[in-house]
């Protein structure tokens, strides 16, 4: 099952020192009945062999040879004629001879088995141990004889002074024969082949000679003529044509054996009959790998039993099918391969770096003067091209999903030399607890834990079975670990298992149901705190009223499968508001704390109830809500004292805080001062407005987490409200921060925005007192996380609340040269679901490893690289300043482009009119530009640092295929000539979409309308002369003139014929919100040609391809790059 092939031991010297028996490699094919064993004897004595740790009469695994000494030998004291020896392959530069003739010396000749050979196959890591042959007592010191060697009556026929004496003078007749057959020679060819004995099979250590030093080789022989000709002379034509193999394209060395030697007449069969081992002086034909495994035996004695494998092969799946005309090249892996083809490989290599020979023009693409192909976004990553046989069992679900876990490289580069010359970054963008969307399985559950005693990794599809199938080698630091009983027995019932069919062999994404020992406590319910503010600026907005009809409508959707979820409410303005809740009693408890020197609870048993209990209480409370804080006209908040409130409440039982805020905190040691921030935005002074006032709030997230508490921070209404300072509970507790600057609860869509958003929030499946931590193959090494988390170690992340689709983004280092074809990078996320059960899910990825800096390119992933920038942007923004950000952004976009220039196309230097980047990057530039022109790093004084802070936020936390698009690139289709199919259902049960436009203000007709989705905002685009018609089926409006400005909530007109537009739409609109996973309810804004210039403002501020005061257009943005790499001063 392993890949790589076994290194064989060194050739050993000629003499005693190299006379040791160890751990040798299966002797290869290549010598048969055609040499002398003599020629391969060198005298050594017997009681030199060292002996093994493997007992008698047991057989050695694969990669093992048996050694035996001990008792006295009936040869002590003559040269042990055979002995098990290493058999190494030539070393690279190191001549080999070839085989010797019988008349030669024997002191200069290595011992090697001729039977070993001829008949022995390399046995594969794994296979059964091979079988030892029974030998008479006392023949070798009392042990069985090792395969191979010569029994007592041939050893003693092998030192007769006769057969050393003899002479084999070739017969007239075979004269005759080698005449004519060298006249049919003369009018043949032989090309020259170096690695023709690797490539016909001839073992991997068979002594060779180098081509130059070969003679011709002698023509094939037919089998008339082998049968006349006698075995004497045969042996040594044997010989001269075992050295021409390697030069001469021959069919195999076994295919001529049995051609020549089919019809030899059989003058003696040795000791053992047919099949026995070879005597000099007597013809016989060749020990073929039958006689080994069965049938008459050899030497004379029975052939053991074939022992049969074990376990059962692994079953067969179909393979994933790829388009025959794939837009990235093919990925070539190295074979083993002839030391001289080695040489002439790397030649071949040198001239493909400089160009020669190769053809890159497919798979490159000029960006100046052209279209970006934005719809190339919807496109999957570069496919990952895995060497055959990396995963041990070849499930189509083995290679982890990219929703899961992307990599921005598919082809990762073997030496941090490389990496540095290709300027590209190199990362991961993990989605640990990703949701399962419509119509996908849920992810399949192992019951039991297999993990490497070394590292600690989880079992996996790549890892590969050894030693029979009683090992697994882990994949990640190739520790051999024990394989435990349960992959083949089922204790319980008593039966046979297919360890083939376990889920984490064949799954790539699995959850491990954890035992008792991965918890410290029992696992913890399902916990929710409300902390409303109901101060004066809280209450003008209708906040309160709000927020309790949210929780209100949701209650019954909120986790609690088992009855144990848990709830509590806390109202905050200059004072702190407990409600007290008993089950049974509909009445709930106000208690008002006002001294919040030093915080208490009033009431510790009573404030946090079991929902199920207290649910007629909890209903209740929440229809009062409104009007309870109706003319409260309190100015300031009290939030500091609050989440100390909440530390208290919750900290032996940990859980999720929903903070909802409406004005900024004034009471307590976390008081925020108000800013002017108007005449700083758009400044360098700007940054600072970024940075937290105080490190109250980090501080009490870092102590918050211990106890497993996360905070969710809700910012409601325009009201400045510190939420550089207090955003920091989300952001260090793994929580999500949302942001309504607009809202009025009296506007009916910013109400039912926030209704829905909440609902879709508080419903969600989460992860509770969680842990992250993220492995990789030897070599690698975890820089740097960034997302919304609390380091609690240089590899461990902690989080108390673990939302579903948070994406965490990592850097990536090479500490050391790889030498594995792949590598892998394993994500376990040990959690509590809500239903109580303590989970571990496990995904793990397989990668390639390259030398080519074209595969490297080729293989980039530009959607994982936008999204791992971007937030080590905004990461370096809230840490640094945002100039410096934008900066960083466009100069690492110009290294990788300059590095291509350089590394990959003709135009090495100088100066250029194009710009050329490899297919897989062709849109880097326009993602670049989209997130220079985005919220969180758009330069101007148009964007408030609320908006900001928020947008960051996002940045951080959503995966690649949220936040690039439609978040940072939004989409755009028009609505007044879409295809007949599009915003209906197709066969897979999705809505087909309308082709998608170029985010540019050329994109629109003046007879047009379109549609733009932004994940977090629909506009509607109306041109001056749209159709009245189209008007009418969309909105119900008689014309454009008619349609309101402003936001709206799409209307659903029903199922009415002449309203066929405005379903079309709704289905479309649902389509792109589930592939957003349903995250953001979208306002819809009515923007027409004439309209508001705000919401014109808006719109255009999401054309990325258009200039605006704040960066420059597409093509532009091209050009000044351009300039900048040819002079260099980027």
């Amino acid at each position: 099952m392993n890949n790589q092939q076994p290194q064989s031991p060194p050739v050993p010297p000629p003499g005693p020192q190299g006379a040791q028996t160890g751990r040798t490699s299966t002797p290869p094919v290549g010598f048969g009945p055609g040499s002398s064993p003599l020629a391969h004897v060198r005298p050594q004595p017997l009681s030199r062999v060292s002996t093994p740790s493997t007992p008698h009469g047991a057989g050695s695994t694969a990669g093992h040879s048996e050694g035996y000494s001990g008792a006295k030998s009936p040869f002590a004291g003559q040269p042990a004629p055979f002995r098990s020896s290493p058999s190494p392959a030539p070393m690279q530069g190191m001549q080999a001879r070839p085989p010797a003739r019988a008349h030669q010396p024997v002191a200069a000749q290595r011992v090697t088995s001729p039977l070993a050979r001829s008949a022995v196959s390399p046995q594969p890591v794994g296979a059964p141990p091979a079988p030892v042959a029974a030998s008479p007592a006392g023949a070798y010191g009392g042990v069985p004889r090792p395969m191979g060697s010569p029994t007592q009556q041939q050893y003693q026929r092998l030192q007769s002074p006769q057969l050393q004496q003899q002479q084999y003078p070739p017969p007239q007749q075979y004269q005759v024969h080698q005449q004519q057959q060298q006249q049919q020679y003369q009018a043949q060819q032989y090309p020259p082949s170096p690695n023709a004995g690797l490539q016909q099979g001839y073992g991997q250590q068979a002594n060779y000679a180098e081509p130059s030093q070969m003679e011709s080789p002698p023509p094939p022989l037919s089998q008339a003529s082998a049968a006349a000709i006698p075995a004497s002379s045969r042996r040594r034509l044997y010989s001269e044509q075992l050295a021409s193999a390697y030069k001469s394209s021959q069919p195999p060395l076994q295919q001529q054996q049995q051609q020549a030697y089919s019809q030899a007449p059989q003058e003696s069969q040795g000791s053992g009959g047919q099949g026995g081992f070879f005597v000099p002086g007597a013809s016989q034909a060749p020990v073929t790998l039958t006689g080994m495994t069965g049938g008459s035996g050899m030497g004379g004695y029975p052939a053991p039993p074939v022992q049969q494998q074990r376990y059962p092969q692994p079953p067969q799946y179909p393979q994933q099918q790829h388009p025959q005309q794939s837009p990235y090249p093919q990925q070539q892996y190295p074979q083993q391969q002839h030391p001289q083809q080695q040489q002439v490989d790397g030649i071949t290599q040198q001239f493909s770096q400089m160009g020669v020979g190769q053809s890159q023009q497919d798979y490159q693409t000029a960006l100046l003067g052209g279209k970006p192909p934005i719809t190339a976004l919807d496109e999957a990553p570069p496919p990952i091209r895995l060497p055959p046989g990396s995963m041990c069992v070849p499930s189509p679900f083995a290679q982890c999903p990219a929703s899961h876990k992307r990599s921005t490289l598919n082809a990762i580069p073997r030496s941090d030399k490389l990496l540095r010359k290709t300027k590209l970054p190199f990362g991961l963008v993990v989605t640990p607890f990703k949701s399962q969307g419509p119509g996908e399985a849920p992810l399949p559950v192992a019951s039991d834990i297999v993990r490497c005693r070394r590292c600690r990794t989880y079992i996996n599809p790549f890892v590969q079975f050894v030693e029979g199938g009683r090992r697994w080698k882990c994949n990640l630091c190739g520790l051999s670990n024990d394989v435990p009983m349960s992959f083949d027995y089922d204790s319980a019932t008593q039966t046979q298992k297919d360890r083939w069919g376990r889920v984490d062999l064949n799954h790539s994404v699995v959850e491990i149901v954890a035992p008792i020992e991965y918890m410290v406590r029992p696992p913890m319910p399902p916990v929710y705190v409300f902390v409303i503010d109901v101060s004066y600026a809280a209450v003008q907005i209708g906040a309160p009223g709000a927020v309790a009809r949210t929780v209100r409508a949701a209650l019954d959707d909120i986790p609690n499968a088992d009855g144990r979820t848990k709830v509590a409410f806390i109202a905050v303005d200059t004072a702190l508001h407990y409600f007290q809740l008993r089950a049974g009693s509909a009445e709930p408890q106000q208690l008002v704390v006002s001294d919040l020197e030093e915080v208490f609870l009033p009431s510790p048993t009573d404030l946090l109830v079991n929902l199920l209990e207290c649910r007629e209480g909890i209903l209740n409370l929440l229809e009062r809500f409104e009007n309870m804080f109706q003319s409260n006209h309190a100015v300031g908040n009290a939030l500091c004292p609050a989440v100390q409130a909440v530390l208290r409440l919750l900290g032996g039982l940990g859980g999720k805080v929903v903070v909802f805020q409406a004005s900024a905190p004034t009471v307590g040691e976390g008081r925020v001062e108000p800013r002017a921030e108007g005449k700083d935005l758009g400044t360098p002074r700007e940054s600072e407005l970024l940075r937290a006032q105080n490190g109250w709030y980090k501080n009490m997230a870092a102590e918050c987490s211990r106890p497993q508490i996360a905070f969710d921070m809700v910012f409601l209404g325009q009201q400045p409200m510190g939420m550089e300072t207090v955003s920091s509970l989300a952001r260090y507790t793994g929580g999500s921060l949302f942001h309504y600057p607009t809202f009025m609860a009296a506007r009916r869509p910013e109400a039912e925005r926030l209704a829905r958003e909440l609902h879709q929030h508080l419903a969600a499946e989460i992860g509770l007192e969680a842990v992250l931590r993220i492995r990789a193959s030897k070599g690698l090494r975890m820089a740097a996380y960034y997302g919304n988390f609390f380091l609690r170690s240089l590899d461990l992340l902690a989080l108390p609340n673990v939302t579903p689709n948070h994406s965490y983004g990592v850097d990536l280092e090479i500490e050391e040269t790889l030498t594995a074809p792949v590598v892998y990078f394993q994500t376990a996320l040990l959690h509590t679901t809500a239903q109580g059960e303590r989970r571990i899910r496990v995904s793990t990825l397989a990668v390639p490893t390259t030398e080519n800096i074209h595969t490297v390119f080729h293989h980039a992933d530009q959607v994982a690289i936008a999204s791992l920038l971007a937030k080590k942007a905004v990461d370096r923004a809230l840490e640094a300043r945002l100039e410096d950000a934008r900066e960083a952004l466009q100069h690492k976009t110009l290294e990788i482009i300059a590095a291509f220039k350089t590394e990959c196309t003709q135009a090495s230097s100088g100066a250029t009119t194009q710009l050329q980047i490899p297919h897989a990057l062709r849109l880097l530039p326009l993602l670049t530009l989209a997130s220079l022109k985005h919220t969180s790093l758009r330069a101007g004084n148009t964007v408030s640092v609320g908006t900001r802070i928020a947008a960051m936020n996002l940045v951080l936390t959503l995966p690649p295929e949220m936040g690039v698009q439609p978040y940072t690139v939004g989409r755009m289709f028009a609505l007044h000539d879409m295809p007949p199919q599009a915003g209906y259902v197709d066969e897979s049960g999705a809505v087909v979409l309308p082709p998608r436009l170029g985010l540019s203000a050329e994109a629109l007709t003046p007879r047009g309308i379109y549609l733009l989705h932004t994940g977090i905002d629909t506009f509607l685009w109306f041109s001056r002369d749209a159709n009245a018609a189209q008007c009418r089926s969309l909105l119900n409006e008689p014309d454009v003139g008619s349609i309101p400005n402003g936001v709206i909530t799409f209307p659903d007109l029903g199922d009415a014929p002449e309203f066929e537009l405005n379903q079309r739409v709704n289905a479309i609109l649902r389509q792109l919100s589930s592939q957003s996973y349903n995250l953001w309810s979208p306002m819809t804004f009515i923007c027409k040609e004439d309209g508001e210039p705000l919401i014109r403002l808006m719109l255009s501020q999401r054309l990325v391809e258009d200039m605006d005061p704040s960066a420059p257009s597409y093509q532009q943005f091209l050009g000044q790059m351009r300039d900048k790499i040819n002079r260099g001063n980027f």
